[in-house]
C-alpha cells in the first residue's frame, strides 16, 4: 500500500409533507449533474441528489393538534442526513404558499402538488396524514414526481402510547429506499439518478483501499454523549464503499485524538497498528431553540483525515448542521450523525481523487 493512495476521502398511497428545518442551507449549489448519450436518444442527466419538498401532513390524531406539522419537521430534518436528498428549506415553503395564498396540509390534491413543486424546483412533493386505529397510530405518506406525476406511497404504524420518533423512524426509511427505487418513474425520462455513495463505491471497486481508524469525541453541552453519532455514521459509510475500519480502544484514545487535531506530529499510539489512515476530529451540539413543541439543535464538527506513517495531513473538513426532534438529546444526536454522514462522503471523495491521480501518474 503506497502512504500517497490515502492523501486527499423512503392501506395507502398517501403522503405528507411539512418541510421544516433542513441540515442543508437552501442556497447550497445544485446537485452535481453530468451527461450522457446513448445513441439514438436525447442527453440523460446525471444527478447524485434530488430536491425534495415535504408539507405539512394532516392530522386527525386526538391530543396533538401540532402533530401535523412535528411530522414533517422532523421528517424533514432526518431525510437531510441522505446527501441523495436536498430538502427544500422549510422557510421557503412557507414564504412561497402565502405569497400565493396556498393553504396545503395533507391530503393535497396532486396537480397542486405538482405545480407548488416546480415552483420551488423541487422534483419530488411528500405529502400525507396520521391517524389513528384503536390504539394504533398510522402515518400515510404520499410521494409525487412533479415532473412526472407519477404518485407512490408509504406507510408507517406504531402504538400510540409509543415514541413517534421510533414512528418517524420507520417512515423515514421507507421514504429513502422508496425514493431511491422509484426514481426512474419519478423523475423526468432525460434524468438518471445514481447514488453519491454506490458512484464511490463503484469508482473503488477493485482497488487496494488504505485501513482506516475513526477517533472522534464528541459532547453534547450540558449533556453526556454515550455512543458518538457522527463516529458510528463515518464508520458505516467507510464500510459500506469498501474499506476496512479498524476498531480502536476509544478510552485510551479520544484524549490523544483531541491533541492530535491540533498537533499530527504527536506520536501515534501503538493501538494503530495496522492502520493507514487515522481520521480525528472534534464534534459537538448544543441546544438552539424550543419551536412548539419541538427542540431545535445546531452541531458542528471537525474532521481530518491524516497519514498515520508520514504524518501528513490529508484533509481537514468542518460543517455545521441542525436538526429537530422532541427531545432536546435526539435532535442532538440526529444533526451530529447529519454532520458525520456529509465529512465522511467528502474524506472518501479526496481518497478516490488522489488514488485517481497516482494512477496518472
Amino acid at each position: 500500500m503506497k502512504t500517497s493512495w490515502f492523501l486527499s476521502i423512503v392501506i395507502a398511497a398517501l403522503l405528507v409533507a411539512a418541510c421544516a428545518v433542513s441540515g442543508k442551507e437552501a442556497d447550497e449549489p445544485p446537485a452535481a449533474k453530468k451527461s450522457v448519450k446513448a445513441k439514438g436518444t436525447k442527453d440523460i442527466k446525471i444527478v447524485s441528489s434530488i430536491t425534495v419538498a415535504i408539507i405539512d401532513f394532516e392530522s386527525k390524531a386526538p391530543g396533538n393538534p401540532e402533530l401535523g406539522k412535528q411530522i414533517g419537521d422532523i421528517l424533514t430534518a432526518r431525510m437531510s442526513i441522505y446527501d441523495q436528498f436536498r430538502l427544500v428549506e422549510r422557510q421557503k415553503l412557507g414564504d412561497l404558499l402565502k405569497e400565493h395564498q396556498l393553504n396545503l396540509t395533507g391530503m393535497v390534491d396532486t396537480s397542486e402538488a405538482t405545480k407548488v413543486g416546480k415552483m420551488l424546483g423541487a422534483k419530488i412533493m411528500v405529502f400525507g396524514r396520521a391517524f389513528t386505529v384503536d390504539n394504533d397510530l398510522y402515518i400515510v405518506a404520499k410521494i409525487v414526481g412533479t415532473e412526472t406525476s407519477q404518485v407512490k406511497g408509504v406507510i408507517a404504524k406504531g402504538k400510540l402510547a409509543s415514541n413517534l420518533s421510533e414512528i418517524i423512524d420507520q417512515l423515514v426509511d421507507k421514504l429513502a429506499d422508496g425514493l431511491e427505487k422509484w426514481a426512474p418513474k419519478l423523475l423526468p425520462k432525460n434524468e438518471k439518478f445514481q447514488n453519491k455513495l454506490k458512484m464511490l463505491k463503484q469508482q473503488l471497486k477493485g482497488k487496494q483501499l488504505p485501513t482506516v481508524a475513526i477517533v472522534i469525541p464528541e459532547v453534547h453541552i450540558n449533556r453526556q454523549v454515550a455512543d458518538p453519532a457522527s463516529q458510528t455514521e463515518m464508520k458505516n459509510l467507510f464500510k459500506k464503499v469498501g474499506f476496512t475500519v479498524i476498531e480502536v480502544d476509544k478510552k485510551t484514545t479520544s484524549k490523544w485524538a483531541r491533541d492530535f487535531q491540533k498537533d499530527p506530529r504527536k506520536p501515534i499510539p501503538l493501538d494503530f497498528a495496522g492502520v493507514d489512515v487515522v481520521v480525528t476530529g472534534e464534534g459537538f451540539s448544543e441546544f438552539g431553540a424550543r419551536i412548539g413543541g419541538l427542540v431545535s439543535c445546531i452541531a458542528r464538527l471537525e474532521a481530518q483525515a491524516t497519514d498515520r506513517h508520514s504524518h501528513e495531513i490529508i484533509a481537514s473538513e468542518r460543517t455545521t448542521r441542525r436538526a429537530v426532534d422532541l427531545s432536546e438529546g435526539i435532535a442532538g444526536k440526529t444533526a451530529l450523525q447529519a454532520a458525520g454522514h456529509e465529512l465522511a462522503i467528502k474524506l472518501i471523495e479526496k481518497i478516490a481523487q488522489e488514488m485517481k491521480s497516482q494512477q496518472g501518474k
